[in-house]
C-alpha cells in the first residue's frame, strides 16, 4: 500500500473539489507554491510528469502532485488520450518504488471506468477517498452548518431545498447570498423567496401546481417564460424532471406503496420531492393517462427539434397545446 498516494473519486463533485482545494491551500501555506504541481490535458507531458514525481528538487523538500482525469472518467472527458494514460500507468507501476513519503500524489476521477487496469490497481494499492452524493439528512445538515451564524428551521430548510434543488454548487452560492443580505438572525421562507434565485425550476413547479385546476394558468406561465427569452432546453429539463417524479409516484401508488423514503431510496430521487408529490398521488392517479401522454409528447418534441425536423418554436406551441388536455 502506497501511503502517500491517494485516489479521490465518486459523484459528489462539490465535496471532492472542496476537499482538494483545502489540501492545496494548506500545502502551499506550509511549503510555498513551488511545491504544488497540477497536471491535466492542458499541460500533459509524460516526461514532465515523471520528473515531478521522481526527481529530487533543489529547493523543494515536499511536493503535492495532483493528476486530474486519471484513471479514465466516464462522466467528464478530461482530454487525455487513453494511450497516454496507459503509457503513464506503465511507467508509474514500474517506478513506484522511487516515490518518497515527501511526495504526495492525488489522482482524481469522478466516475472512473472500473474496467481499466489502472482503476483496479489504484483501488488495491493506494489510499482511496470516496465522495458519494449527500443523503437528504446530510444536505440539511450542510445547509444549517454553512448558514451559521444565521439559523434556519427544519421547515425552511425543506422549502429551500424544494426551491433550489440538490446541486451543491448552487446550494453553496445561495447560502452565501443569504448570509450577505439577511440582517435578521433567522432565515424564513419569505427571505428565500426574496433573495434566492431558482431559475426556471420554480416555474416548472408552478406549472404543475396550476395544471390540474387551471390549465390556462399553466399555459400563461409557459408563455411568460417564452416572452422572457428562456431557452427551451432550460425549460425542458425541469419539466421532464418534475414529470419523472410524478410518474414514479403514480407507479408506486398503483401498487399501494406510499412510503416516500422507500421510493426515494429505490429510485435514487430526493426524499423531499417524493414526499411533496405523494400528497397529490390521488390527483395524479385520476390524470395518469394525460400525464403519461404529456411526458411522451415532450420527449417526442425534443427529439423532433434536435433532429432538425421542427424549429425551436415548436416546443412552446406543442407543450402549451398539451397542457390544455387537462
Amino acid at each position: 500500500m502506497l501511503n502517500s498516494v491517494f485516489f479521490f473519486t465518486w459523484d459528489n463533485v462539490y465535496t471532492l473539489r472542496q476537499d482538494l482545494q483545502k489540501w492545496k491551500s494548506s500545502f502551499v501555506e506550509k511549503y510555498w507554491s513551488d511545491s504544488l504541481f497540477v497536471f491535466n490535458s492542458e499541460n500533459w507531458d509524460n516526461g514532465v510528469v515523471n520528473q515531478a514525481l521522481y526527481a529530487w528538487g533543489l529547493f523543494v523538500q515536499k511536493k503535492l502532485i495532483i493528476i486530474e482525469g486519471i484513471p479514465k472518467d466516464l462522466v467528464q472527458d478530461w482530454g487525455i488520450p487513453q494511450d497516454k494514460i496507459d503509457k503513464f500507468f506503465t511507467d508509474f507501476e514500474a517506478n513506484q518504488q522511487f516515490l518518497t513519503d515527501d511526495t504526495i500524489v492525488v489522482f482524481f476521477s469522478y466516475k472512473p471506468d472500473k474496467r481499466t487496469r489502472m482503476f483496479k490497481w489504484l483501488s488495491e494499492n493506494v489510499q482511496v477517498k470516496e465522495y458519494p452524493l449527500y443523503k437528504d439528512s446530510q444536505l440539511k445538515t450542510f445547509i444549517k452548518e454553512n448558514l451559521k451564524p444565521l439559523s434556519i428551521s427544519d421547515e425552511a430548510v425543506d422549502y429551500f431545498l424544494e426551491k433550489i434543488g440538490t446541486d451543491m454548487f448552487r446550494i453553496s452560492n445561495e447560502i452565501e447570498k443569504l448570509k450577505f443580505v439577511v440582517k435578521e438572525w433567522s432565515v424564513t421562507n419569505e427571505m428565500i423567496d426574496t433573495y434566492c434565485f431558482w431559475m426556471v425550476e420554480e416555474n416548472a413547479f408552478s406549472i404543475f401546481d396550476q395544471l390540474f385546476t387551471s390549465p390556462v394558468s399553466a399555459v400563461q406561465i409557459l408563455e411568460n417564460m417564452q416572452k422572457e427569452g428562456k431557452d427551451w432546453n432550460a425549460v425542458l429539463a425541469p419539466l421532464l424532471w418534475s414529470l419523472r417524479i410524478i410518474l414514479v409516484v403514480i407507479d408506486y401508488a398503483n401498487q399501494w406503496i406510499k412510503d416516500s423514503k422507500l421510493i426515494a431510496s429505490e429510485c435514487k430521487l430526493p426524499p423531499f420531492a417524493i414526499a411533496k408529490n405523494m400528497k397529490n398521488s390521488d390527483l395524479y392517479l385520476s390524470h395518469q393517462g394525460a400525464l403519461k401522454n404529456l411526458f411522451r409528447t415532450i420527449v417526442d418534441t425534443e427529439y423532433s427539434i434536435k433532429t432538425g425536423k421542427y424549429p425551436d418554436t415548436y416546443f412552446w406551441l406543442t407543450v402549451k397545446k398539451a397542457f390544455l388536455w387537462f
